[in-house]
């Protein structure tokens, strides 16, 4: 997969969200810090947490989980079944994949220009500017419906190594 956007891009996501995890940390032990030493929290933690850090660290990793195929899995039955079976499992879950990717990223963008259209803020101790981080999420899904679709093209034109190890399962990974 070496000099592949589409691996380039998830790997950038994923030390965005490291360092988001990082800022979050910082700002939760400030914030900690601030309350019990001076009596004073840094005002709307709560919010920015909630909805950046959360956010970007949950999100912005899914394209590489799907590149990697580190979804939860249940092998019970596929283990059971024949190459053949196994490949049009694997196709299905991909199709339907990308399709429900896609749809939350249609749904969620049409969310995001709402609140940019109403510049949306969240109301606490002070008012914090939400509406960048709405747009996280259909980023996210969409390239993750473009992971499935790439795996999708690989399992039906990438030749028998593609497919072999499309459906090849953690556990055999594992072992290799």
């Amino acid at each position: 997969m070496r000099g592949n956007p589409i691996l380039w891009l998830s790997d950038r996501l994923v030390e965005i969200a490291g360092l988001v995890l990082l800022a979050m940390m910082l700002h939760v032990c400030a914030d900690v810090a601030m309350k019990y030493l001076f009596n004073d929290p840094i005002e709307g933690t709560l919010e920015v947490v909630s909805y950046y850090y959360m956010v970007g660290s949950v999100f912005l990793p899914i394209a590489l989980v799907e590149l990697r195929r580190g979804s939860v899995a249940v092998d019970l039955f596929f283990n059971m079944m024949p190459a053949r079976l196994k490949l049009v499992c694997v196709g299905a879950v991909l199709l339907a994949s990308a399709l429900v990717y896609g749809g939350l990223a249609d749904v969620t963008w049409h969310d995001a220009l709402k609140a940019f259209a109403k510049r949306e803020v969240v109301m606490g101790p002070i008012d914090v500017v939400i509406w960048p981080s709405r747009f996280a999420l259909p980023a996210s899904f969409a390239l993750g419906a473009l992971v499935c679709l790439w795996h999708l093209g690989r399992l039906l034109f990438g030749g028998a190594a593609a497919r072999a190890e499309l459906i090849s399962t953690h556990e055999e990974l594992e072992e290799v």
